[in-house]
């Protein structure tokens, strides 16, 4: 240029409409003045040199919108996101700024477009303490959009049921019998529903919103397992867990029971006289402990048995048959106890003998040798055993069918001895709660237990031998 001279050191005005061309090239090509301003053609971006190195001229990224805004933290894995906005460019950096200012980066932050970036971010990494979060765009020159407030954590309901056996519901039990617990922790309110089936309703029961089973389940022919899958949702999440109960078979429903000691105690007797209420010593005197629902009772030696006359006129003394089971344990040093007497036809019928191992009866055979109906060569009234006593017409003193049952051993298997004929001819009810007077003055000391006696169940009913075997092993009472 001829007048290059004359535009040396002066300020160029470019009145042009279509614009002025500039120096372009590669990163690589880059020169080393200071003030010096050209187009890199590598990053597609304006550049000046300023005193050190080369800045880049860029626009500020701008966000307007996320896809998604709720994130479960607690499902594991990864969320990925989509970003949209304007003057996003190679070398952003997608980030998410709790509410406490705390920033992470996405793992992943992918320039899909000038107006869409696609951000993979671990759930885990969103706090529920944190939210609501920031969504920003960093470019690579430094430069930031942020579009607050936009992600909010929400997981799925959190269970405290453990998942499998809840227990069991007998099959006479009526009202609610378990309720399932979860949490949300963004405090929405949890429903409860059986999902993928109907197993709850088909066994006669209920599940509630609320979680509680309840209802009176369909009799069943023996234990039945109740499988069944229940689902909790709270504020559009869900968690399912799978649980089972069991219906348990009651071989005693439609029996009624006349009185039960673990319930009732020696306060439903007219008077206890030297009876007494133990219970709170159960493991030091059975040597188990843990057990609940039972109760120990002990009359000393010598001491007076409890008049329970308002409990044997409750049955009904014509028909029905009677049975009594009990757990006992004698301390007599006259070696002469006597475990159940009610009445006159039963008074001769339980009478141990100073051997401790044979029961005088008054029906033919004689005395009963409990170690040879046993097999248990040690069996003694010293230990703690279950006994039963079963007869089969109430009162009646002629015909009677009487049945005796006792475990060879502490939770060892029944032994039944069986007699059937007449025997007594007095009818009148003259037994005590642990003694019987023969004479016919019910709660006097004739002939008593004296130890320690616990989980007495009263029937006007003749158990069969499956109904014994339930209440031995129930559990009710047991030592």
């Amino acid at each position: 240029m001829s007048n290059y001279k004359d535009l040396k050191h002066k300020n160029l005005v470019d009145k042009g409409i279509i614009g002025t061309t500039l120096a372009t090239g590669t990163t690589a090509q880059r020169g080393s003045g200071v003030g010096q301003f050209r187009y890199n053609t590598t990053t597609g971006k304006f550049e000046g040199r300023n005193a050190s190195a080369f800045v880049s001229i860029e626009p500020t990224p701008i966000v307007t919108s996320i896809d998604d805004t709720e994130v479960d933290s607690a499902g594991g894995g990864n969320q990925t996101f989509v970003i949209t906005g304007t003057n996003f460019a190679t070398g952003d950096i997608a980030s998410f700024v709790g509410a406490d200012a705390s920033t992470f980066n996405a793992s992943t932050t992918t320039v899909d477009s000038v107006t869409q970036i696609t951000a993979v971010v671990p759930k885990v990494s969103f706090l529920n303490a944190q939210e609501p979060y920031d969504v920003k765009v960093t470019s690579s020159g430094g430069l930031s959009g942020v579009l607050d407030n936009q992600i909010n954590v929400d997981n799925a309901p959190t269970w405290t049921t453990g998942a499998g056996s809840l227990g069991t519901v007998e099959e006479d039990a009526t009202g609610n019998h378990f309720t399932l617990v979860a949490s949300d922790a963004e405090g929405d309110a949890v429903t409860y529903a059986e999902t993928g089936g109907s197993n709850i309703t088909g066994a006669g029961l209920a599940l509630s919103s609320a979680g509680v089973i309840s209802g009176d389940p369909t009799d069943v022919g023996a234990d039945t397992t109740v499988s069944f899958d229940v689902r909790a949702t709270a504020g559009g999440k869900t968690a399912d867990r799978s649980f089972s109960l069991i219906v348990a078979n009651n071989p005693l429903g439609g029996v009624t029971e006349v009185w039960n000691s673990n319930t009732s105690g020696i306060a439903s007797i007219t008077t206890a006289n030297g009876v007494s209420d133990v219970t709170s010593n159960i493991a030091s005197l059975t040597g188990i402990s843990g057990w609940t629902g039972t109760k120990l009772h002990y009359l000393a030696n010598s001491g007076n048995c409890g008049n329970w006359y308002n409990i044997v006129n409750n049955m009904n003394t014509s028909s029905g048959g009677v049975t009594v089971c009990l757990w006992g344990k004698t301390i007599s040093p006259n070696n002469i106890s006597r475990p159940y007497e009610t009445y006159q036809v039963i008074s001769e019928y339980q009478n141990f003998k100073s051997n401790k191992y044979e029961v005088n009866t008054c029906f033919s055979g004689g005395d009963l040798n409990i170690r040879t109906l046993t097999g248990n060569g040690s069996w003694s009234i010293d230990d703690w055993h279950f006994y039963c006593f079963r007869y089969s017409t109430g009162m009646t003193s002629s015909s009677q069918t009487a049945k005796f049952t006792t475990d060879a051993s502490n939770g060892g298997a029944l032994h039944t001895q069986s007699w059937t004929g007449a025997c007594g001819a007095n009818t009148a009810a003259q037994s005590g709660f642990m003694g019987h007077d023969p004479s016919g003055t019910a709660g006097v000391n004739t002939y008593n237990w004296e130890g320690y006696t616990g989980g007495w169940r009263v029937f006007n009913a003749d158990l069969s031998d499956a109904q014994v075997a339930f209440v031995y092993n129930s559990g009710n009472g047991r030592f």
